[in-house]
């Protein structure tokens, strides 16, 4: 491959290998993040900034419980209802499939997010649909090649340029090192997500559409760039997996692109303990079984019980500076032997804003969300988001990076590609399937010429056009500033 010609050079720079990933107990262990217990008590985290009221732009109004500062236990809300026959810009998920993630629709109980998921300009798709992938901007396409690669590209094409380079960025086949790979801390096995997108209609009614252009400046940089309009909606419904198969809706998460950043909110069933536990003790007494159970006794206890906390941290093992080390809490919930009570509430309570709402708090401990070990509960095992608060400040600590080149965290990677994502967004993409990936493998397609073609779909519908500041002006469009963009190779 014409490929070799240019990495055996960079093979000489070096390798540090793989960095090992210890536990508290400095045993090995095999996952992204690094949870840490801590002695003492943790820092206080920052206090989120409150959320902002409807306006133009699509900017999200208050839902049906008033906004950001939590449900009252009984909190009006029914099914998402999500069309299946609906006309949409675009059907990226296959219809059928689109059908099982409808039937498994949580209740929400905030209007704007039942007017996103309900509506027929959003666009629903997973990792099958746009298939994860990065950029190889970095080459002439003469002797060395750029292009679009997947996340499950062959270990082998990074490692025969980069000795154990792979296993620098990727923890695993297709996932990459937290914090820019399993987000939420837990295994892919555990959760599912399905992500959905809406684009922002113009005073006449059209949609404004996603701008692309290749940024050329010199002979060896050649990234395809583009930029979400002011006011699109990007947000994933995440699932838990269950013993069978079944998913289960634990959160969704949404942002909207504002001017010069993305503002977020993270909707759940329960955004504080005691909501669970009011929750628990209100519809145990629609079953016998439920009522004399000691179990869920002890599960209510717990949630009242803010002693619970105990002081950890959650760090990167990968990815040096991405993510500094932060100070926190957890509350690791207890499982239940018939966890159906668990299920029912997944099932009917609704989703509402967790915006400034912390899950649980005593004394300078706090944690924004519950973990787990069990096997089934409200949240997946090993959940990292207690560490993370639901503002704009916290959330931009890993989607400011997308996009980024390698060689910014490892300089023995000097040349081959950057993260996933552009426009501070991870899972969407513009480019044809086909012509990258074989999607029954995962392996790379056409890696020795430029394989980056816009999707056909994207450009017929009008969701995706060349930028043209005569028609996309900077007032809608615009980068988000950071001190490492405009590199060159």
């Amino acid at each position: 491959m014409r490929w070799l010609v240019m990495v055996a050079a960079l093979s000489s720079v070096g390798c540090t290998g793989v960095l090992e990933q210890t536990g508290a107990d400095g045993n090995p262990v095999d996952a992204g993040p690094r949870v840490e217990l801590l002695d003492g008590q943790a820092g206080t985290p920052p206090t989120p900034t409150p959320p902002v009221p409807g306006q133009d732009g699509g900017t999200p109004p208050p839902g049906i419980d008033g906004g950001g500062g939590g449900p009252p236990p009984a909190a009006v809300g029914r099914m998402a209802s999500i069309p299946l026959d609906a006309a949409r810009p675009v059907d990226i998920m296959p219809r059928d499939q689109l059908g099982q993630v409808a039937a498994r629709a949580p209740h929400v109980g905030d209007a704007w997010l039942l007017s996103v998921l309900e509506s027929a300009d959003t666009m629903f798709y997973d990792h099958q649909s746009i298939v994860p992938g990065y950029q190889d901007s970095f080459g002439d396409n003469v002797v060395t090649p750029i292009g679009m690669r997947p996340n499950t590209i062959d270990p082998g094409l990074i490692n025969l340029a980069v000795p154990g380079g792979h296993g620098q960025i990727f923890i695993e086949f297709g996932v990459f090192h937290f914090p820019f790979g399993r987000p939420t801390g837990s295994h892919e096995r555990d959760v599912v997500p399905v992500d959905f997108w809406q684009l922002p209609r113009d005073e006449a009614g059209a949609l404004r559409p996603v701008v692309y252009w290749q940024r050329d400046p010199n002979g060896y940089t050649h990234r395809v760039e583009w930029l979400f309009p002011v006011g699109t909606v990007l947000g994933e419904m995440l699932f838990l997996i269950d013993e069978r198969g079944e998913r289960w809706c634990f959160e969704i998460r949404t942002r909207v692109r504002e001017i010069d950043a993305w503002r977020v909110d993270v909707y759940r069933p329960f955004p504080r303990a005691t909501d669970l536990a009011d929750a628990l003790e209100r519809v145990r007494t629609d079953r016998a079984e439920w009522s004399s159970s000691s179990e869920i006794d002890a599960l209510v206890a717990h949630l009242r019980d803010p002693g619970t906390l105990r002081s950890a941290q959650l760090s990167a093992t990968h990815f040096p500076g991405a993510f500094p080390a932060m100070d926190g809490a957890e509350d690791v919930l207890p499982g239940l032997a018939d966890d159906s009570i668990l299920r029912e509430l997944l099932r009917t309570t609704p989703f509402v804003s967790a915006r400034g709402v912390a899950w649980k708090e005593q004394g300078s401990l706090r944690t924004w969300a519950a973990t787990t070990d069990a096997e089934f509960q409200i949240v997946p095992r090993d959940y990292a988001a207690g560490f993370l608060s639901v503002d704009e400040e916290t959330c931009s600590r890993c989607h400011r990076d997308a996009g980024r080149p390698f060689r910014d965290w490892y300089d023995n990677i000097l040349a081959y590609g950057e993260l996933w994502g552009e426009d501070e967004a991870f899972s969407w993409h513009p480019f044809a399937t086909g012509r990258f990936v074989d999607t029954s493998s995962g392996r790379v397609r056409e890696f020795n010429y430029d394989n980056r073609e816009m999707r056909a779909d994207f450009v017929s519908a009008g969701v995706l056009v060349r930028l043209d500041r005569s028609r996309h002006p900077d007032s809608l469009y615009r980068s988000i500033p950071r001190a490492w963009k405009d590199y060159e190779y």
